[in-house]
């Protein structure tokens, strides 16, 4: 399915979301959906967090403020590697005078041997 979905689709697309469950689950902000005339509306990115915090219940019986913070990690986890991906694209336009330099740094930083 592509495109935002209504709440009934998203249900009915993720096999463990029940009505109560997603309600909650905007309630403690793990998903946003946009708003439309006829309701709230999913994106692909909403199906997929809620396809991983079903799964994360249903496995590891955390609680609700659990899987807020989880999904907070998870969040800041992603944030942290999208900044490393656009320094990476960064340091590789430089020269490799720079580059070199910048690699030294880092594995000296990182406590390894600088060369």
């Amino acid at each position: 399915m592509t495109g935002p979905l209504t709440a009934e689709e998203t249900i009915a697309a993720i096999t463990m979301l029940t009505p109560d469950r997603l309600e909650t689950y905007i309630e403690i902000g793990i998903v946003m959906p946009l708003e439309s005339g006829d309701g709230p509306r999913f994106s692909a990115t909403d199906r997929a967090r809620l396809e991983l915090v079903c799964e994360l219940e249903e496995t590891h019986e955390l609680a609700d403020e659990a899987l807020a913070l989880v999904m907070s990690l998870v969040d800041q986890l992603h944030a942290a590697r999208a900044d490393l991906q656009a320094l990476g694209r960064a340091v590789d336009v430089q020269s490799v005078e720079v580059r070199e330099s910048v690699l030294s740094a880092w594995r000296s930083a990182r406590g390894g041997p600088a060369g």
